[in-house]
């Protein structure tokens, strides 16, 4: 997928015995893939998309696939396709989706891997997998961690085989010192990954240059890729600029802080809290969607709470200058919400607070550690961890939690490239990718036994 075909495609070294194919979802991506002879097949979306397209038959596909909510699907875009028509949507989603039925048709995969769920394209692949009996691979990050794990579920959940896998000591031992160390000295969770030492792929960085990525984008947005909407040049513009375009919008939030939102000092007393979301974020897009608009989640904060407690709210700092002025004004006009200055540490408020709000960041997952009272509105790792306990009867506390969350994960990374040199020496250690394919060993054996052990309890 995307740019993640410079990693994925080094995964076939080390893994024996799986036979491993790629679809391409971009040019990049499909150039990439055929550096690799080992891949037994490579399949790239737009080749002859543009006639697919045209002749897709949008009323056959919705009532073929109709156990698939394709709204749902399209909602994980960010802000690239929302700018077209309905109908234009829903024609290119089908056409996706019937390009991806005919690669599943013809490689027939037991697995699918998916290195994120960000794009219509890839939630397509996750529905229609699941619609097609196909088991997808999903890579998740514990988030208070360096450790990851994979899951079946876009919302991130845990593999079904948790129960399966036992807590040796050495878990034990280090989810109890980690549960120690962050009561005693809570802070934002510092899962940076290290750069080991060993050795790294050479030919990692970019050679084309950036004029040649512009005439390319220009050649394939004019041709084989016209209906890539994800071809951003404004975008790409800014990231490249990032330096200046970055201060410049710190500056223009500052003068929103000061001007219009007009932050107030912590309450003495009690007050809830709910730190704004990145957004649009696959975090929120893809298991929570409905809360991509934050005043939802501020409206039923409101409305669902006991009490008039001040509802503290304060801004995610990656959205500095992004968010349109209404947005605050629609906010501070609320009775009760009360926005604290940028500078307040997060993790002060929620141990201070009385109940912290989330649809799936890391805020609960903090208040949990700390034993503060907590509601999340989305489904994640850690709000479905605890629904599994109250079935199973069992005990919940940070300390089990943190325990069957190491017990199913691996000492990797995986991340788009290109972020940084040092990011990229990380994830192109070859020993990162040793421990990503180990891992993908270890959980397709897990879920073998797991769908064997539920079959043979259903035949009983």
């Amino acid at each position: 997928m995307g740019s993640y075909a410079k990693i994925l495609r080094r995964c076939v070294n080390f893994l024996p015995g799986i036979e491993v194919s790629a679809v391409c979802p971009n040019w990049p991506s499909y150039k990439e893939a055929i550096l690799e002879p080992r891949l037994s097949d490579i399949d790239y979306l737009y080749e002859e998309f543009n006639d697919l397209f045209d002749r897709i038959d949008v009323q056959a596909f919705c009532k073929r696939f109709s156990s698939i909510n394709l709204y749902e699907v399209l909602l994980v875009d960010k802000t690239h396709f929302k700018k077209m028509s309905g109908d234009y949507q829903l024609r290119y989603i089908c056409a996706v989706g019937q390009r991806l039925v005919d690669i599943f048709e013809k490689t027939k995969p037991d697995y699918v891997f998916l290195p994120i769920i960000e794009t219509i394209e890839s939630m397509m692949i996750y529905r229609l997998a699941q619609a097609l009996e196909i088991r997808p691979i999903i890579y998740s990050h514990a988030r208070f961690s360096k450790l990851s794990f994979f899951s079946e579920s876009h919302c991130e959940l845990l593999p079904p085989y948790l129960e399966m896998v036992d807590a040796n000591s050495d878990v034990k031992f280090i989810s109890k010192k980690f549960l120690e160390e962050y009561q005693a000295n809570p802070g934002p969770f510092n899962y940076r990954p290290v750069y080991g030492g060993g050795d790294v792929y050479s030919d990692i960085q970019e050679k084309s240059s950036g004029i040649f990525r512009l005439a390319r984008n220009i050649w394939l947005k004019n041709g084989i890729e016209k209906h890539n909407h994800m071809i951003q040049y404004w975008i790409s513009f800014q990231v490249r600029f990032q330096k200046i375009f970055t201060p410049l919008r710190n500056l223009g939030f500052h003068a929103i802080e000061y001007f219009l939102i007009k932050p107030r000092p912590v309450p003495e007393g009690e007050y809830d809290f709910f730190p704004l979301h990145f957004s649009p974020e696959s975090s929120i897009n893809v298991p929570a969607s409905f809360y991509i608009d934050q005043t939802r989640v501020v409206d039923r904060i409101l409305l669902d709470r006991q009490g008039n407690n001040p509802l503290v709210v304060k801004e995610h700092p990656a959205m500095f200058g992004f968010r349109p002025r209404i947005f605050y004004r629609s906010l501070i006009n609320r009775p009760m919400v009360h926005f604290v200055h940028r500078k307040n540490a997060s993790f002060e408020l929620i141990r201070k607070a009385s109940t912290v709000y989330s649809v799936t960041g890391t805020a609960c997952l903090e208040a949990f550690f700390l034993g503060v009272r907590w509601i999340q509105f989305g489904a994640n790792f850690l709000s479905d961890w605890i629904e599994r306990r109250k079935v199973l009867a069992g005990d919940i506390s940070p300390e089990l939690f943190i325990q069957d969350v190491r017990k199913v994960s691996g000492d990797f990374v995986l991340y788009s490239p290109g972020i940084s040199f040092s990011a990229d020496q990380i994830l192109f250690e070859k020993t990162n990718v040793q421990k990503l394919c180990e891992h993908i060993i270890f959980h397709i054996e897990y879920t073998e036994r797991f769908i064997k052990l539920n079959s043979k309890m259903d035949s009983n």
